[in-house]
């Protein structure tokens, strides 16, 4: 029960200091997006988003070994081996070094081909899309040699470093940006060389400090095949979840682009810029949470494991949901406020996209468990397929002439039914108690939903939104409503004693 009480300190600790950082970064962020469109232009922009997502297409092998090292660390922390941490953390520096060269090789065969042979971009915009695109390429491989040390503090809870690390990164890329107005031509490819100064610098701090701080992180680089066999295989089923992520992300960006150009993949920019401000609120909870389930599992505490899954799933979704509602209403009135210019199908991209990443908070947790367990071959199968068949659905889509939203609508229809299939697959695989996680979890989201929803609706159907005081009053109403329902809906008496005792604590 001490135990408990410590790590739910840990936790609250840990999550304030996410929300910090994701508060500064995100204002930072949104100011930054706004100038980079406005500099660089609709056409330079969605040149940089789409150039982006074809090395991004090789970033299954950097996610997988990402998710793998943080399962790895943060269960050897939770059994106290440090011996076998030590070796795990030199093989995954190892095995990095690897990954690196491959997706290097990668890049500049398959991937160079591709982009100059199949992508759709104005001819006079060639030169700087291939230095656009090597400049990605030097970013991808920094980030793939710096996942071990990432990955490292994460797995030891070290989130004021990383907090005030992120925040460092984004006024650094806000500068990158402020650069450009000194220049009035070549502003595309001046942008890609400062984003490679910005992530070389980020990863040379991640270094320095984890070589300081943490002993495993100064062991020598090491090919230990047991253990790079054991990362391989543990990733290589991971990496199948990672090609499904990238097909239904990075994939479907070129396929857009394919039929219809640069403007809609910076329609689909605005879309993920808003998504990620959004996804934000649950991301930050869930980094603080992952370790904690993990480590639960690890040392067999399979009851705190469970509540650690529901309460990360109810809380997730209510934290998204109270931002949320009010972006999806009144995403038409934010946008127009927030650029310039507001690119032909983002509102509607950034309120479908909204909803999926809710049901992305519902299921993250899931996600964790699954990997807490090890057991993962057949459920990446499962997932990855039902992921990935977001790819040829948007090519049919578009091919037969629908429009680009219908991409949209499958890609949340299919992320919902992906969320049961999680739960039966740990129903299945470690004896989840899916029954009660329906019961516990998703009766009260629902009933969240059906209690927040009627007023807002009501309100937009009578036009009160039209204008900004309008807008403002109907986000403030959802707002409202989305708090009282978070706290007497979706959390349990007990969860609902504990905020009320520490707001009323702050108040004295």
């Amino acid at each position: 029960m001490q135990n408990a009480s410590i790590d739910n300190k840990r936790i609250a600790r840990n999550t304030l200091m996410l929300y910090i950082r994701m508060f500064m970064i995100m204002g930072v962020s949104l100011v930054t997006f706004r100038l980079l469109l406005q500099t660089l232009g609709e056409t330079d922009y969605g040149i940089y988003n789409v150039v982006g997502g074809v090395v991004v297409l090789f970033a299954f092998l950097n996610n997988a070994m990402s998710q793998s090292s943080q399962r790895f660390f943060a269960y050897y922390i939770g059994n106290n081996d440090k011996l076998m941490l030590s070796r795990m953390f030199s093989a995954s520096v190892a095995i990095h070094l690897i990954i690196a060269a491959i997706a290097f090789v990668l890049a500049e065969t398959v991937g160079l081909w591709f982009l100059n042979s199949y992508m759709n971009f104005p001819p006079d915009s060639m030169p700087a899309v291939n230095i656009v695109y090597q400049s990605c390429i030097a970013v991808f491989i920094i980030q793939i040699l710096i996942i071990p040390y990432h990955a490292s503090i994460i797995s030891y809870e070290r989130m004021s470093f990383y907090a005030y690390l992120s925040i460092i990164e984004v006024v650094l890329k806000l500068s990158a940006v402020l650069i450009l107005f000194l220049f009035n031509t070549r502003r595309l490819v001046i942008y890609s060389y400062a984003i490679v100064g910005v992530t070389l610098i980020i990863a040379l701090f991640y270094r320095f400090y984890c070589r300081r701080r943490f002993d495993v992180c100064r062991t020598a680089v090491s090919f230990d095949k047991e253990i790079i066999m054991q990362l391989a295989g543990f990733s290589g089923w991971n990496m199948l979840g990672g090609i499904g992520n990238i097909g239904a992300s990075q994939g479907v960006n070129i396929i857009f682009n394919i039929f219809h150009g640069v403007a809609l993949n910076a329609a689909m920019g605005v879309a993920n810029q808003v998504s990620g401000a959004v996804s934000s609120f649950v991301s930050n909870f869930q980094t603080a949470f992952n370790p904690q389930i993990v480590k639960s599992y690890a040392n067999n505490e399979i009851r705190d494991f469970q509540s650690l899954i529901f309460r990360a799933s109810r809380v997730s979704f209510g934290l998204i949901f109270v931002i949320g509602l009010p972006v999806i209403l009144l995403a038409k009135s934010i946008l127009s406020v927030w650029l310039t210019e507001v690119p032909q199908y983002a509102v509607e991209f950034t309120q479908l996209i909204v909803i999926f990443c809710m049901i992305d908070a519902i299921s993250g947790p899931l996600w964790t468990a699954a990997q807490a367990s090890g057991r993962i071959k057949s459920y990446m199968i499962i997932i990855s397929l039902m992921i990935f068949s977001n790819v040829p659905a948007a090519f049919v889509i578009l091919y037969l002439g629908y429009s680009p939203v219908w991409v949209f609508v499958y890609k949340v229809a299919m992320n919902l039914l992906i969320h049961f299939v999680r739960i039966g697959y740990l129903l299945y695989s470690i004896d989840f108690p899916g029954w009660r996680y329906l019961m516990r979890v998703m009766i009260p989201i629902l009933c969240t939903v059906a209690a927040v929803l009627p007023i807002p609706l009501f309100l937009m159907w009578r036009g009160v939104a039209e204008d900004i005081p309008g807008a403002i009053a109907v986000a403030s109403v959802a707002v409202v409503e989305g708090i009282l329902a978070f706290l007497f809906i979706l959390l349990t008496r007990h969860e609902r004693d504990i905020v009320f005792k520490k707001f009323s604590r702050h108040l004295r």
